[in-house]
Formats: C-alpha cells, sequence, structure tokens
C-alpha cells in the first residue's frame, strides 16, 4: 500500500465515505443512460432513436388518434382549471401563461380540421400543410415522450455531476468561468433552455457568478436539451444523425463559449458581482477533485428510484402534450406563409449568396432559417419540412438553430426576466455574433460529415 497511498486513499473515501453500492449505482445507471443516448449502433443511430422508431412503426395509423386523445385530455383539464377551478387542475397549469391557452385551444381546433376536413381545403387538406402538421405532431409526441422519460438515466444517473466536477479546472483558463459552470452546462444540455437560464441566474443571485459570468453562461449554455435536439432531428428528417448532434452540439458549445467570451458584446460587459464587488475569496474544498466527483455522482443516483422513473413518463407525458399543442399552430401559419407568401424568400436572400459560396445545396430554401432561430428554435426546421432539402442542409439548419442559443419563445424570455437586467438589444447582438460564427464552422462540419 506505500507503493500506491493515492489509490488507497480513494479506495477507503469510496468503500467508507460514499459506499460501494452508491458507486455501483453511479455506475450501471451511467453506462445504461450513455448506451441510450450517444452509443451508435445502427449505422449513425443510437438505442434511443432505434427504440422511437419501433414503437412508431408498432403503433403506426392510430397516432394520429392519440394526438387528438392527448390534446382533448389538455382542454379537459384548461375547462376544470379556468371554468371549474379544480385546485389539482389550477396547480397543473399554474406555469401557462394566458398566451399558451390561445396556442392549446388552436391546436385542438386545427387539429380536428385537419382529420375532419373542415376548413379551408389549401390549408388542412393540403398535405404539405395539414398533412406535415399531423405528421410532425405524432413523431414530436412519441419522441419526446419516450425520449423525456428514458432521459432520467443520464439525470439521476450521477454522470452530470462527476463529468462537471472533473472538467472544472479547464473552465476558468479556457472559458473565463468558474468550476460551477460546467455543471451549469452539463446540467442545462440534459434538461432544457430555461433550466440553464434559472441555474446561471441562481448562481449569479448567490455571488458565485459576476454579471459577466452569467451572461456568458445563459448565452452559451442555454441550449435545447438531448431529448429536443432528437426532436428537432426528426422534424428534419435526419434523425439518423442524433447521435452525432449531441456530441457536436457539446463539442461546439464549449468552443463557442471560448471563442463569444473574448469578443463584444460579452467582452464588454462588467465582471461585477450583484454586491458591486470586483473579486471575493474562493472557499476551500476537501477531498482530491475525483473524490468530490465521485461523491456528487453518487449522491445523485440516489435520487433514482422506482417512483423518480414512473415520475419521469409523466412529466414527458405532460411535456410532450404541451409541446405538440404550442407547436401546432406555429405550424400551421409558418407552412401557409411558406407555401402562400413571398416572407421567407424575401428573409433568405441576403444569406442565400453566403451559404451557397460555402457550397450549402439548397441555399435558397435553408437561408431564412439563419434569422427564424431568434423568434422560436424549431421555426427554421418547420420552414423546410416538406420542401424535400438535401441531408445535409437539412441537418445544417438543425445544427444553427441549436447553437444560435437565443430564441425568444423560452430563452430569450427567461434571460430578460433574470436578475442580470438583461436587456433586448444585448440578446440580439449575441444572437447575430453566435450566427456569424456558427454558419461557416456548421458548413465545415455538415460536408465533413455528408
Amino acid at each position: 500500500s506505500g507503493q500506491w497511498p493515492n489509490v488507497e486513499r480513494v479506495y477507503l473515501f469510496m468503500t467508507e465515505k460514499v459506499g460501494t453500492k452508491g458507486i455501483a449505482k453511479f455506475i450501471i445507471l451511467s453506462l445504461i443512460g450513455i448506451f441510450l443516448f450517444l452509443i451508435p449502433v445502427s449505422g449513425a443511430t443510437v438505442p434511443i432513436v432505434v427504440f422511437i422508431n419501433t414503437i412508431k412503426a408498432f403503433l403506426g395509423p392510430i397516432l394520429p388518434i392519440l394526438v387528438v386523445i392527448s390534446l382533448s385530455v389538455l382542454m379537459f383539464t384548461i375547462f376544470m382549471a379556468k371554468v371549474v377551478k379544480s385546485p389539482k387542475f389550477v396547480e397543473f397549469h399554474k406555469d401557462d401563461k394566458p398566451s399558451k391557452f390561445v396556442f392549446y385551444i388552436l391546436a385542438f381546433i386545427f387539429v380536428l380540421c385537419i382529420l375532419l376536413k373542415v376548413g379551408p381545403a389549401s390549408i388542412f387538406q393540403n398535405p404539405d400543410i395539414g398533412g406535415q402538421v399531423i405528421t410532425l405532431a405524432q413523431n414530436v409526441m412519441l419522441t419526446v415522450t419516450i425520449a423525456g422519460w428514458l432521459i432520467i438515466f443520464m439525470l439521476k444517473s450521477g454522470i452530470v455531476e462527476f463529468l462537471g466536477t472533473l472538467l472544472e479546472p479547464l473552465m476558468r483558463p479556457i472559458f473565463k468561468m468558474p468550476g460551477q459552470a460546467a455543471v451549469n452546462c452539463l446540467s442545462a444540455f440534459m434538461v432544457s433552455p430555461a433550466v440553464g437560464v434559472y441555474m446561471s441566474d441562481q448562481y449569479y443571485a448567490s455571488g458565485i457568478y459576476t454579471r459577466k459570468e452569467g451572461m456568458t453562461a445563459i448565452t452559451n449554455f442555454s441550449t435545447v436539451s438531448v431529448g429536443y435536439i432528437s426532436v428537432l432531428a426528426a422534424m428534419a428528417g435526419v434523425e439518423e444523425r442524433y447521435g452525432q448532434m449531441v456530441i457536436i452540439t457539446l463539442l461546439l458549445v464549449f468552443f463557442m463559449t471560448a471563442v463569444t467570451v473574448r469578443i463584444p458584446p460579452l467582452s464588454l460587459v462588467k465582471n461585477e458581482y450583484i454586491s458591486g464587488e470586483e473579486e471575493k475569496p474562493q472557499p476551500v474544498q476537501e477531498g482530491s477533485r475525483f473524490q468530490r466527483a465521485l461523491a456528487a455522482a453518487a449522491a445523485r443516483s440516489e435520487e433514482f428510484t422506482l417512483k423518480a422513473f414512473v415520475g419521469s413518463l409523466l412529466n414527458a407525458l405532460k411535456f410532450s402534450q404541451r409541446i405538440i399543442a404550442y407547436m401546432i399552430p406555429i405550424v400551421v401559419v409558418t407552412l401557409t406563409l411558406v407555401h402562400f407568401t413571398p416572407v421567407f424568400t424575401w428573409l433568405g436572400k441576403p444569406i442565400a449568396p453566403i451559404l451557397s459560396l460555402l457550397g450549402m445545396p439548397d441555399a435558397a430554401a435553408i437561408a431564412p432559417g439563419a434569422l427564424l432561430g431568434f423568434i422560436e428554435v424549431s421555426l427554421p426546421v418547420i420552414a423546410i419540412s416538406g420542401q424535400g432539402v438535401a441531408p445535409q442542409s437539412a441537418f445544417f439548419v438543425v445544427m444553427l438553430a441549436i447553437m444560435q442559443i437565443v430564441f425568444m419563445t423560452e430563452a430569450g424570455n427567461a434571460m430578460l426576466g433574470s436578475s442580470m437586467k438583461v436587456k433586448m438589444s444585448e440578446l440580439v447582438l449575441v444572437f447575430i455574433v453566435r450566427t456569424i460564427i456558427a454558419v461557416p464552422v456548421l458548413a465545415l462540419i455538415s460536408h465533413l460529415l455528408f
């Protein structure tokens, strides 16, 4: 033992402080999560996508019926909350703003119009609009439900805490961020943009981040979740690239952070804490970094229980219900504009030549997506749905929407509401800068993969 003092100390720490049961649970659950979401088993397809496709093929023609049932249940909960004022249903909708109820009701009406062939035939009976809406809705509902359910193997296994703690030494010199930012990034990546913004805001409010660090975190780490990447990939018809998208997204998040933190507008943000101070003493942490990572991972893995596993499915069902209800009206309006107006053509005119210069196929068709992402992350993908763009271009559109980070329907509004007092002008500048950097980088990556 004298020859291996570090190994002995780690072993004693594992057995006495953390416990072999916690370590074993962390390892097993993490391996399952990594296998499901990150390890290709069929070409570039990861197991979670294979599972989703299998279920999709099995359910087949009843999927539209499941969409109607899901929206009907949502209408019932809205009625019970707003008309009957049932406390249970009021609690169910406590986070829904009035504008969202409008979307939910419109979604229900639009789906009925499409399936019952009622209303303007050029829209609801048009396979490129009404048909596309149903296809997208059923695919998104199934993908979000299954991926959102099984993401618990990443969220509750401890792998996020383990990797986040080990990555701490990279954060300060490369990203000019404190060590906690590693967990901040990975947690947002696994959950949602709003969670990323919330966590960053809490770090700022508690004095962990300066305003500059907080702004860097919310505009770089608040990416769409692993589960939603699968949704965008499915919508664009490139779900077989899902595993590659996850890995590339994580790598580019760090690359973009290292670049954007050193240039305006982020480089111009004051580097001071919420108290007004510019420096503060750093607390001393006990144990080696590996020990701390192991302890954090083992502690998180204890949260993986049967109750949590079932709860993850219920949360995924609830989330998928809201996602399709919010998405359907946007899809109907957007596809109507795409097919019957020149709006998107006008938006893409200044950008199409740049994409052509970068060698992207269908440059004119995908160009509007470079700007639509500021409104909603799915809009660029919706805009190209049914247009038959090349898989390379579909991949490019999805990845660009993900890397732009700032989209007003979720992340952007959360940023504006944070305690960092973010200005709209700052978000617009960040969006433009991220787009300018991401376009050539993603064009190069797409050429290497296709």
